[in-house]
């Protein structure tokens, strides 16, 4: 038998640009503990997404994650004695989720080391 599902925490908008997806990649650059470090870094990157396209940081942003984000994935449905994979539609709160880790991800494996320039060439 399942359990309950623990409810969701609200998240609340970031002080700069008040909105929630910019503190959920705050939340998720987080290491060991170091919040202003990690919102430096958010921030830094806006700055030069501002600079370099001359549109707005946020709209620019949340585009990436527009673009970045699944529509459908598939999951594993056990069917008798068969397990089939199923195509499904990604919830929003999942997609937002996927999309950050991917940027991430991708900003990681580039070699110039200065984080917000990762963030922008990705």
């Amino acid at each position: 038998m399942r359990r309950a599902k623990p409810e969701k925490r609200e998240i609340l908008p970031d002080s700069r640009f008040n909105s929630i997806s910019v503190q959920t990649m705050v939340q998720h650059v987080l290491k060991s503990g170091k919040k202003s470090t990690a919102v430096r870094l958010i921030y830094d990157a806006m700055d030069l997404i501002k600079e370099r396209t001359e549109k707005n940081p946020l709209d620019v942003f949340d585009g990436a994650l527009k673009n970045v984000g699944p529509a459908m994935e598939v999951r594993p449905r056990r069917v008798g004695g068969a397990t089939y994979q199923v195509p499904m539609e990604v919830s929003s709160d999942r997609r937002m989720t996927l999309a950050l880790r991917w940027i991430l991800a991708a900003a990681m494996i580039v070699l110039v080391s200065h984080f917000p320039i990762n963030l922008l060439l990705n």
